[in-house]
């Protein structure tokens, strides 16, 4: 992809559905009897996996656009392996619903997410009666999951990935007898796990949540219910960064600051930085302005740091992001790979794992290279707007595993793309 710079760009897209939150509507449906129908679903390469997951394992799903309805079975039926693909969601969440079952469930792995964590999740649903294997290949890897899961205790990391402790949730209720979950240290992108309690409400799952433990009674039926899916701030967050570095003026429909999206907090980070965002109900208005350092604690919401590094780049002095540990469990290693990138167009960035400093001072134009990262691909694309100079970004086409539509909502907000 290739990026003339800079340039400014107006006009008005709509916000992809909430990826986080269509994963947890598609699972909880599989688990549910009856029809749950998903309205404004994103449509995302990480979605489909799931999609195609929940009919691999029983149940029956009608599509028609972002509208999706589910027919679940309320237990898992699969007898040949489910294709996780890339989607760390998907593999987490399946592998402890898996443990519910009584008879084996095979997960694939592509050889990426074979390299992300898995261990401590096996670890917490064995000690609940689950049995888990992990067999490699060239491919990546298969995990075996044979339930069925008794209850009892459990003890999970917070700070290594959310979606072990939601994947837990979702399976504590088909569990013989009450589960409690335990977490060990840092209980990190909480607002993550609030997000399930909120799914798993809607579907009828009772949970009592202390500081750090949920007590689960068990077992609990799954009833079908009707979601509405928030629009996803995750990526909405690059064109809003966009918007403030090389907007005249962008309006961006269907993001409601009082949603149940945990990066809606982005809004309050580019108030701190002095960006011109207007809300109105459920549509944002946003321009161009001057960008002021800011200081922003990510330890919930890992997903804000790649836009948030791009606009510190264009702030005028320097930014400061902690709580940023994690980001090496992601796709790449993005404590690396990000900054790295923004190194290449003159950015002053260090970093080390606890914090990220940014000294503001503006880009240049150059050749880049998203490392097969949909987070990286978007990262590059928005500095390359304001950046002195045309830029190409290699491997743009992984921006589809959380946001298909990224390159054409830039081409509707009138930038200049080429793909090659």
């Amino acid at each position: 992809m290739r990026i003339k710079g800079p340039q400014s760009f107006r006009g008005r897209v709509r916000a992809p559905g909430s990826k986080a939150y269509t994963h947890r509507a598609l699972l909880a449906s599989l688990l549910s009897q009856g029809e749950t129908v998903i309205r404004g679903a994103s449509q995302c390469d990480d979605v489909h996996r799931t999609l195609e997951a929940i009919q691999f394992l029983g149940a029956r799903v009608q599509i028609q656009n972002s509208r999706i309805v589910s027919y679940g079975t309320g237990r898992l039926a699969s007898t040949t392996p489910v294709d996780c693909g890339e989607s760390g969601a998907t593999l987490r969440f399946l592998t402890a619903i898996a443990g519910t079952s009584p008879t084996r469930t095979t997960l694939k792995a592509s050889e990426r997410l074979a390299k992300r964590p898995l261990e401590p999740l096996l670890e917490a649903i064995e000690t609940l009666g689950a049995s888990t294997t992990i067999v490699e290949n060239r491919e990546g890897c298969e995990v075996r999951v044979h339930g069925p899961l008794k209850g009892g205790e459990t003890w999970i990391r917070g700070d290594v990935s959310s979606q072990f402790i939601s994947g837990l949730l979702f399976a504590a209720p088909l569990a013989a007898s009450d589960v409690t979950i335990h977490l060990n240290g840092r209980f990190e992108s909480r607002p993550y796990v609030e997000m399930s309690l909120h799914v798993l409400k809607r579907h009828g799952i009772s949970i009592d949540v202390g500081d750090n433990d949920f007590h689960i009674p068990a077992p609990q039926k799954y009833t079908a219910a009707l979601h509405d899916v928030p629009g996803d701030f995750s990526s909405s967050a690059f064109l809003i960064a966009g918007g403030g570095i090389a907007g005249e003026e962008i309006t961006v429909s269907g993001l409601d600051p009082g949603s149940v999206e945990p990066d809606a907090v982005f809004l309050k980070v580019v108030d701190q930085m002095g960006l011109d965002v207007r809300s109105v109900g459920q549509t944002l208005e946003v321009r161009g302005s001057k960008l002021e350092p800011f200081e922003f604690d990510a330890v919930d919401n890992p997903d804000l740091v790649p836009p948030l590094e791009v606009l510190g780049c264009f702030a005028k002095g320097t930014s400061e992001i902690r709580g940023v540990e994690r980001l090496r469990y992601k796709e790449t290693n993005r404590l690396q790979t990000i900054p790295a990138e923004l190194v290449k167009m003159g950015a002053k960035i260090t970093v080390n794992d606890r914090a990220v400093r940014i000294e503001g001072g503006g880009l240049v134009g150059c050749e880049l290279d998203s490392k097969h990262d949909h987070r990286v691909a978007m990262s590059c694309a928005i500095a390359s707007i304001g950046a002195r100079g045309d830029s190409s970004i290699r491997n743009a086409e992984a921006v589809s595993k959380s946001y298909p539509e990224f390159f054409q909502d830039l081409a509707r907000l009138g930038v200049d793309l080429n793909v090659e």
